[in-house]
């Protein structure tokens, strides 16, 4: 008990547990601790500062905060007492002080300081707007220098070793992976964080060897190790060893750019939304075609739609902006964020991309096309519940759920995302009458830009602003796709001062082309499992159903210059329309799920095109294409099969396709990553078990059964003998006094015959064990532990530590 209490009270009075032989030099291993707690708080303010400038993207020179960092973790600690005899005394008094020296500094610069941290928290929110597409509020920088944002960054610096000092000077590990943890779960939930591998590494390397100096915290010999500077500075060049091949390993095998970590975090975004929104009869891929088979609806319940005007409609979900190859996704969360601006003002006038339709009827349509409005109420049975399933006429009021869902402060115009966990499962909105085929008269009356009245004009000012907006960012097709396009439709040659080629024009051709040369079928013969959906469509199979025919039509769109999107959704044919009633619930079934694209047109928005020949003559359409003879505006028809011959030859001739082996160099590396994280936590687990039974032998050295303390130091002795290189075998334990003679010497040899005959009474006999023999296995298993350990090879040491856990 009383060497319990010494330690207690010399673990309360510094940083280390100093071995008995320095005690004499007392000045000397407060100067090793003093320097060993800058060395760590330093190790954690670069840490903090390598996460700071990688994941806002700070515009400072790493090299000059590592310095003042350095500065810092030298001024708290001398702060907190590290180095006087009676630190712990002067601790809160440095602590107060620290925290008065950072106020005065706030306060002598004010303009300065108070600048420098909006500089930084607008990076932050330029960061977040990066990936959440949200108009998040600025903050005013009166001092806009690098001067500002340095100050601002030292300022941040200094507070945080505050929370260094602490962690290095405590050892609390808990804390310090609670901060790690909300790191990367920061990081996983706003993609805040390091991405790249260069500086992602190094936070990492420098908070888990803060981590493991708490860890050394905890045991004597780990103090002890600690106060001894030679062995920081060896674990320091080791550590810049191991962090130098770790990188250019790293380097080598995973991409710069950070698509690993993106990928799988996209991989898990992607369960998480299945498990939240998914439904039972969900038929559509939702722009994700990995996998992609063949097209099934059952006729089970999707949508109950009721309406006060049953009419015929596209109800638009999924609206897919950006081809990846393999599928479709929202418009890139970075160009959104750069047209803010835009929608800022937009959203102040009322103005939204997903009603433009409906904002044309409403001052260029008739009387009745202004004044009669249809209640909808969609409940969604069995489909995706994160979309509002909503028409081109939507007219939502300003307390409608949808209008929420619209969000004046929100950036797009594509997706309406529904609120809530679970997203929404039924919900009601306004929308006009059909207007699809109406358009061409809104068109005519922007054109008369004389008649136009006040609404007009300002209606046609928002719509030119958005417009530039849509032509920047609708347009993005593959190289490979446009080449393949430019085969099949020949030139797309766009008038002298137009944007794209006339609609009708492309229109025809798109419809010639898809509905003569490839085969609507919603049975494919196998999984799709290529690396361009398009182009596998377009050159290969040349076979699909909606959800084909609508990717293939977009890129057309885009090809001729006219801004299109891949969209799903359900329909309400005017066929449905005849059979609802006004009132009474409709319910709309998988097989009405269907896939088309829309097209901006200039001046009333987008607007649904079919494209999938079996459904040509479902809908409600403005103009019909009866006479589709050929591709106009491009090459001849003999110029074309000119072409597709001598494609044909060029194929027949290219050898097979090579196997990719950097994409299974890839798989074989994640799968491999895969099977070592498992390997890890069945050896966590182990290592936990082994440690669990090492501190039940333990405990029972001071248990008040001798016999069982006996025992027990014995079992644990001989584990350490093991380690040492013993040769258990199942024999006599008096056989290995031989052995131990060989390994020590003949006193030691003896001393072990001694503790046999003690450790076979305890087990044979009925004998009370005396405190003298309950002494001796205790001082001949300290003794042991001395020399194997202190005075053992660094695999003997790893052994008893790792394997043994002794």
């Amino acid at each position: 008990m009383i060497m319990k209490n010494n330690r207690n009270s010399n673990k309360k009075k510094g940083a280390f547990l100093l071995r008995p032989v320095q005690v004499q030099n007392g000045r000397k291993n407060r100067l090793t601790a003093f320097l060993t707690d800058v060395c760590f708080v330093w190790l954690y303010l670069a840490g903090m500062t390598f996460w700071l400038e990688s994941s806002l993207q700070l515009d400072i020179s790493i090299g000059i905060c590592l310095l003042v960092a350095l500065a810092a973790a030298l001024l708290q600690q001398l702060a907190a007492g590290g180095w006087s005899e009676n630190g712990a005394g002067r601790r809160w008094l440095g602590i107060l002080s620290w925290c008065g020296a950072l106020a005065v500094i706030a306060l002598a610069a004010h303009q300065m300081w108070l600048s420098g941290i909006h500089q930084i928290c607008n990076h932050a929110v330029d960061m977040l707007g990066h990936r959440f597409p949200y108009l998040f509020s600025s903050y005013a920088v009166t001092v806009d220098t690098s001067a500002a944002r340095y100050l601002a960054v030292f300022w941040v610096m200094l507070l945080l070793a505050l929370a260094g000092g602490y962690l290095v000077r405590s050892g609390n590990r808990i804390l310090l992976g609670m901060q790690i943890v909300c790191m990367l779960v920061l990081q996983l939930v706003t993609g805040i964080g390091p991405v790249q591998i260069r500086s992602f590494v190094p936070v990492l390397c420098c908070l888990i060897a803060v981590w493991m100096r708490g860890h050394g915290e905890q045991i004597a010999a780990g103090r002890q190790r600690l106060a001894a500077l030679q062995n920081v500075i060896g674990l320091a060049v080791l550590a810049v060893i191991v962090l130098a091949a770790g990188s250019l390993t790293l380097g080598k095998l995973v991409p710069q750019d950070g698509t690993v970590l993106s990928d799988w975090k996209a991989a898990t975004v992607e369960k998480i939304r299945d498990l939240r929104y998914g439904g039972s009869n969900e038929v559509l891929p939702d722009g994700s075609f990995s996998g992609l088979g063949s097209f099934q609806p059952k006729g089970d319940a999707v949508l109950t739609v009721t309406m006060s005007q049953p009419e015929s409609y596209y109800l638009r979900g999924f609206i897919g902006s950006d081809y990846t190859g393999d599928g479709w996704k929202d418009t890139d969360a970075v160009k959104l964020w750069k047209s803010r601006d835009l929608f800022y003002w937009l959203h102040r006038d009322g103005f939204y991309g997903q009603e433009t339709l409906s904002d044309a009827a409403l001052i260029f349509g008739s009387e009745e096309d202004r004044t009669q409005k249809n209640n909808i109420t969609v409940k969604n049975t069995g489909g995706n519940s994160r979309y509002y399933y909503v028409p081109y006429e939507l007219d939502s009021s300003a307390d409608s759920g949808v209008q929420a869902a619209l969000g004046e402060q929100k950036i797009g115009d594509s997706t309406i995302i529904a609120d809530g966990l679970r997203g929404q499962r039924q919900y009601t909105y306004q929308a006009l009458l059909p207007q699809i085929t109406k358009y061409p008269v809104y068109t005519t009356a922007l054109l008369d830009t004389d008649a136009l009245d006040e609404a007009g004009k300002n209606y046609q000012n928002l719509e030119s602003y958005y417009n530039e907006f849509v032509y920047h960012t609708y347009l993005d097709m593959p190289e490979r796709i446009q080449r393949t396009l430019s085969s099949l439709l020949g030139e797309a040659k766009i008038p002298e001062g137009e944007k794209h080629v006339d609609y009708s024009e492309a229109k025809e051709n798109i419809l010639y082309l898809l509905t003569s040369a490839y085969t609507d079928s919603n049975q494919l013969d196998e999984r799709w499992t290529g690396d361009d959906f398009i182009f596998d469509f377009l050159q290969i199979s040349q076979k699909g159903y909606s959800v084909h025919f609508a990717s293939a039509a977009t890129m057309m769109f885009r090809y001729y210059g006219i801004p299109a999107r891949y969209v799903e959704g359900y329909l309400i044919t005017p066929e449905d329309a005849q059979a609802m009633t006004a009132g009474e619930p409709y319910v709309v079934d998988d097989t009405h799920a269907h896939a088309w694209v829309e097209y901006y047109q200039d001046g009333v928005g987008w607007l649904p095109f079919e494209t999938t020949p079996s459904y040509l003559d479902i809908m409600n359409k403005a103009e019909d294409y009866q006479n589709i003879s050929g591709v106009s505006g491009g090459s001849s028809q003999d110029e074309q099969d000119m072409e597709q011959q001598e494609e044909e030859k060029q194929e027949e001739e290219e050898p097979d396709e090579k196997i990719d082996w950097v994409q299974v160099l890839l798989i074989l590396l994640v799968i491999g990553i895969c099977l070592l994280i498992l390997v890890m936590i069945a050896f966590l687990i182990w290592v936990l078990v082994q440690r669990h039974k090492s501190k039940v032998l333990k405990r029972k050295f001071d248990s008040e059964d001798a016999r069982e303390a006996v025992r027990a130091m014995f079992e644990y002795t001989m584990n350490i003998l093991a380690a040492a290189g013993l040769n258990i075998r199942n024999t006599s334990l008096y056989r290995y006094e031989k052995q131990i003679a060989k390994m020590f010497d003949e006193e030691t040899a003896a001393e072990y015959h001694h503790i046999v005959d003690i450790r076979q009474e305890a087990v044979y006999s009925s004998n009370e064990m005396t405190p003298e023999q309950k002494a001796q296995m205790m001082a001949f298993k300290e003794k042991i532990w001395k020399r194997i350990y202190t005075n053992g090879t660094l695999i003997q040491k790893l052994q008893l530590k790792y394997i043994y856990f002794l």
